[in-house]
Parts: C-alpha cells; structure tokens; sequence
C-alpha cells in the first residue's frame, strides 16, 4: 500500500502543482537552450549544423544520463536529485551570459542535458509516493499538463531578447530553476521518500538489469520512443509542412501547431479522470491513439480546408493527449516496490530516444519535398503504438496495482 493512502486533499493538490510546474520547466529548458543557441547565433558564428548538433548533444546526454538518474533516485531520494536538476538546468541556461564559443556551448548542452535527465525518474517517484493513489491518474494528468505548458513558455526568450537582450535574458531565463530548486528541497515533508517503506521489497527484488530485460519493460521503452519520435517530430516540422501542403502563411500555421498542442493539454487533463476511473488502462490508450489517427488522415490526404485544419489538429491532439495519464499508469503497474527510480529512469529514456531520432525521419521527409508524407508517418506511428500498448498489457506480469506503489 502506497504511504500516500488518505492524505489530505489540500497536501495532494499542493505536490501536484508543485511537480507540475518543476516539470514544465524541463520542457521550458528544453526549448530554451536551442531558442538561445538562435539568438546567438550570427553574433557567436554558429551554423545551422552546429545548433543541430548541440541540441543533438543535449538530448543524447539527457537519453543516456535517464538511467543513471534513476539508480540516483533510488540511492539518495527523489527530492535532492530533482532540485538538483533544477539548479543545473538553471545554471546552464545562465551560462549563455558568459559563454561564446563551440566548446563552450556543448559544455552548457552537457550540463543541461544532465539536468533534464532527472526529471522523469524523480518526478515520478515523488507522485506515487506523495499521492494518494484514488487521484493519481489526475496528477499525472497535471504533471503531463506542465510539460505543455512549459514548451508554450519558451517562445518567450525571443520576446525577452527584443526586450533586454540576449545577456539579461539567459540570466531571466536562469532564475525559474534556481527558484524551483530552493522550492524542491524545501518541501521535505511533502515530498516523501518513495524509499521508506519499500526498502525491505527492494532488496529482496531482481536486479536491476534483469528488471530492465523484463519483456514488459523492454516493450514500454519503446513505446515511449514512438511516441516522443511522432509527438517532436510534428512540433518541429508542422509549420513548414502546413505552408507547403495548404498554402498559409507561416504565423496560421504556426496558430495550427498552437492548437495542436493546446488539444493534447485538454487531453491530458480528460485522461486523468480516466485513469483515475479505469483500471483496462491500455483500452483507454488504444482508443485515444486510434482516434489520433483517424483525425490525422484527412490531414495527410489534403482533404481538408485550411479553415478547417485547426479544427482536426484540435481533435487529433485532444485524442493523443488523453492516453498520457493512463500510458504513465501502465508503467506503474509494472514497477516493482522500490524500483521507480530505476524504471522510469530507463523506461523514459525512451522519449529522448525518439526526441533524438524525430528529425532524421520527418526532416528527411521534408528535404525530400514530400511534407504529407510527414502525416502519414505520424498516422502509422499512432496505429503501432495502440497494437504495442495492448501487447504491453498481455505481457505485464499478474500483479495487483497496489504493489507497484511507493
């Protein structure tokens, strides 16, 4: 039984916003660094390649540095790593004001990427430990829900930079997670160990790469791949694409792609309802992948007015967004007592997998002059995902929810 069982109301709702908002600014971060390395760019003399290849350098450190951070949390507690992760992503975002070579600029990508690996394992870590576990779907609800809103915020440095310049906008842009480190840590009471009643469970486990071979586990690192590959893979290359496919102007399509990610936050917040309701939680993912899809085609085939894009991306992102919360619960029920640093850490390494890899795919589409070939990726990649979600169930082992919380 989880320690979090009939916790109040108020201390639930508090760990919530608190992880969501430390959640949203790993995706604000992540933006961040490339929306810097732009700014930058003509005045340092970096090219194209290079910007690629440093935000490359962030998430492949992030991808690998996952696992790592997941022994991490299960070693010393959840809550000192994700402050710490606060602080060096803070810190790396500072380090623009100061730094102004190649070198050093992968160094601050090595720093960030290092930061932003923390955050899955701990943050997940920290809620089934925390909350009770009738309003769990809802707090990965909201956790999902901060890292919309967190990409939305990064933007924001370029308005920054008109405003005050690119030196006082790396160190504005520094301070959110200087704050939320200070803030993390000091919510001792909060914030519970996940180790503290699973630590008996835990050493008498299997060991952690046996764990990490397990069919269930191997089965969602790649689904979490797929996703993260389609998810970034549409963010990165959608305006484009939409000026091509329908003939709009780079700010309407660039307003489709808003209300893409605008869907998918809606979604999400549905979907904790779901996953707090539901214990089938992969039919509740099938379906909302399904339905992605299905509103994907009319994309894909142009049959589709530019009027009416909003409208599907709408739905599309709607549909996508609420299988987040029931995805996050089939992986808990996968995780033994103990292991949620661990397990996290690997299984969502897989979204910096796919993050890595996205642009290979749907940028090779685009540089081939074929952008509605990016939908239809997208449309089969939602498909595979439902089938692979069902499979993952039917390998999980038998075991009942409450074993897997902490």
């Amino acid at each position: 039984m989880s320690s979090a069982a009939n916790v109040p109301v108020g201390r639930d709702a508090r760990v919530m916003a608190l992880i969501g908002v430390a959640h949203g600014s790993s995706h604000y971060y992540q933006l961040a660094f490339v929306t810097m390395l732009l700014i930058v760019r003509d005045r340092v003399g970096l090219g194209f390649e290079q910007v690629g290849f440093l935000g490359a350098l962030f998430y492949a450190v992030s991808g690998f540095g996952q696992t790592a951070a997941g022994f991490a949390v299960d070693r010393f507690g959840a809550r000192p790593i994700l402050a710490g992760g606060l602080l060096a992503l803070g810190i790396s975002l500072g380090l623009f004001s100061v730094v102004h070579s190649f070198e050093g600029f992968a160094a601050i990508a090595v720093l960030g990427g290092l930061g932003n690996s923390v955050f899955h394992p701990a943050d997940f870590a920290l809620l089934n430990a925390s909350i009770d576990p009738k309003r769990l779907g809802r707090a990965f609800s909201i956790h999902g829900l901060g890292g919309s809103l967190g990409w939305a915020a990064g933007p924001a440095m370029y308005f920054l930079d008109s405003a005050v310049g690119a030196t006082s906008t790396a160190l504005i842009g520094a301070i959110p997670g200087l704050v939320l480190s200070v803030l993390v840590w000091g919510h001792r009471e909060s914030l519970v160990d996940h180790r503290i009643k699973a630590r008996a469970a835990a050493a008498g486990g299997p060991s952690p790469w046996s764990l990490f071979l397990q069919p269930t586990i191997l089965l969602c690192l790649v689904f979490f791949a797929l996703v993260a590959a389609n998810t970034v893979g549409i963010q990165q290359f959608a305006v484009p694409a939409f000026q091509s496919m329908f003939g709009v102007t780079q700010g309407y399509a660039a307003l489709c792609l808003i209300v893409f990610v605008v869907g998918s936050a809606c979604g999400m917040l549905l979907g904790g309802y779901f996953a707090d309701r539901m214990s089938r939680h992969e039919r509740v993912a099938a379906i909302g992948l399904i339905g992605a899809a299905a509103f994907t085609v009319p994309i894909a085939t142009l049959s589709v007015t530019p009027v009416l894009l909003p409208v599907l991306l709408f739905a599309a992102g709607f549909a996508g967004g609420t299988t987040n919360p029931s995805r996050d619960m089939i992986v808990r029920q996968a995780t033994p007592p103990g292991a949620s640093g661990k397990v996290y850490g690997f299984v969502y390494s897989g979204l910096d997998i796919g993050s890595f890899l996205a642009p290979l795919v749907f940028g090779q589409a685009m540089n081939l002059g074929h952008p509605a070939a990016m939908f239809w990726i997208a449309v089969g990649l939602y498909l595979f995902n439902a089938a692979l979600v069902t499979v993952i169930r039917q390998a999980s082992p038998s075991r009942a929810i409450p074993a897997a919380a902490e």
